[in-house]
């Protein structure tokens, strides 16, 4: 049956300061090479050149691509993967970073067989890697109330599968805690996630991530407005 399930992966692409094509071409090796065969991949393409178009050009061959070239909101992440999100068509939809990617080949089997059809979302173990090749800090997800706080125990939303029809969008007036507030109106509409203790993903750190650029003005505005939002009586 495992087999037979069709799982889209939403991955928003960007130039990111001249690194996307290479990230992105990394990344659909990994899904290239997954012993899970029904696949679909939907890209929604923010860059401004046409590099990320060509390394798609490089798969289309060897993989089931939707791509599409998004050109509103453009730097808006959260728009970016709603629009990646919509374009779906599998029964179950995995987020996945551009600059992230799945750890081993069984990620999308695992994640399969793991996911429990009467719930609506999953989240997985990850781990993190400077380069590629080394990895280290394994993280297991748990669920916290006050996660929209900041406190983030969950991780990137590339750890994120859903069931197609979940109707939960990402805020696309959030930079910082675009990923905890979306966590947080999955919980308040669908209640915990199923929680997958195995690593699927691993999330790449460098320099020009977004935790690395943004203000603390920024990162603290963000943290009252969903504090209001959610503890408000």
């Amino acid at each position: 049956m495992d087999k037979d399930i069709k799982i889209s992966i939403a991955i928003p692409c960007y130039g990111m300061h001249g690194k996307g094509a290479e990230y992105l071409d990394f990344n659909l090796e990994k899904i290239y090479n997954q012993t899970h065969k029904n696949v679909e991949v939907s890209i929604s393409d923010h860059s401004i050149d046409n590099l990320i178009l060509n390394t798609i050009k490089k798969w289309e061959k060897k993989l089931n691509i939707k791509y599409n070239r998004n050109k509103h909101n453009i730097g808006s992440s959260s728009a970016n993967i709603n629009n990646a999100i919509k374009n779906c068509s599998g029964e179950l939809i995995k987020i996945l970073f551009q600059d992230d990617f799945l750890y081993d080949n069984e990620s999308l089997t695992k994640t399969i067989k793991s996911f429990d059809f009467n719930g609506w979302w999953l989240v997985s173990t990850c781990c993190h890697t400077n380069n590629g090749i080394d990895f280290y800090r394994t993280h297991i997800p748990s669920w916290n109330e006050f996660i929209h706080r900041g406190i983030n125990t969950i991780s990137s939303p590339s750890v994120v599968t859903i069931k197609n029809g979940c109707d939960v969008e990402f805020d696309i007036n959030l930079i910082w805690l675009m990923d905890v507030d979306y966590y947080k109106k999955l919980f308040i509409k669908y209640g915990n996630p199923i929680i997958l203790d195995d690593i699927t993903v691993v999330n790449r750190m460098w320099e020009n991530q977004v935790s690395n650029v943004l203000t603390d003005d920024i990162k603290n505005k963000e943290v009252v407005i969903l504090t209001k939002k959610y503890e408000t009586n």
